[in-house]
């Protein structure tokens, strides 16, 4: 081989490799923002939990009209914590959207430069994606 075409084959495995280690940084990102967001939707529900239960309690040693309405404020605060649940996961779904759209402009961008690189990238995502796929589920099966 010519010096040009070493030279060539070292920038795209050098591109490749940039490419590689982006993927993984934006996947691990992307897990660690998921087991953030599956920490805070737990907290959330155990809070809601414990204030249903403290309420029910409470209204059970009184009389009629006061367990009523310690049940209404039991299920305004779990509708709340349903309500900012329901916010978090738009938001990260918002998030991913977003990230989504710059991933594939850039992709469509990059392989009409070069298409060897973005199937190296395709790989890359792939196994990001797994990684990321297993840190959520072992996030939520977590004891």
């Amino acid at each position: 081989m010519t010096d040009a075409t070493d030279k060539k084959t070292d920038e795209l495995d050098d591109q490749v490799e940039e490419a590689v280690e982006n993927a993984m940084a934006a996947a691990e990102a992307a897990s660690d923002e998921a087991s953030d967001l599956v920490g805070d939707l737990t907290d959330a529900a155990s809070e809601a939990i414990g204030k249903a239960t403290a309420a029910a309690s409470e209204a059970a040693g009184k009389a009629t009209a006061v367990a009523s309405e310690a049940a209404s404020k039991a299920t305004a605060a779990a509708s709340d914590a349903a309500s900012q649940a329901k916010a978090l996961a738009a938001d990260a779904m918002d998030d991913a959207g977003e990230f989504i759209d710059d991933a594939s402009d850039w992709i469509q961008e990059k392989y009409r430069e070069n298409p060897a690189l973005v199937l190296g990238l395709a790989a890359a995502a792939g196994v990001a994606l797994l990684v990321g796929v297993g840190a959520i589920v072992r996030a939520i099966t977590r004891d």
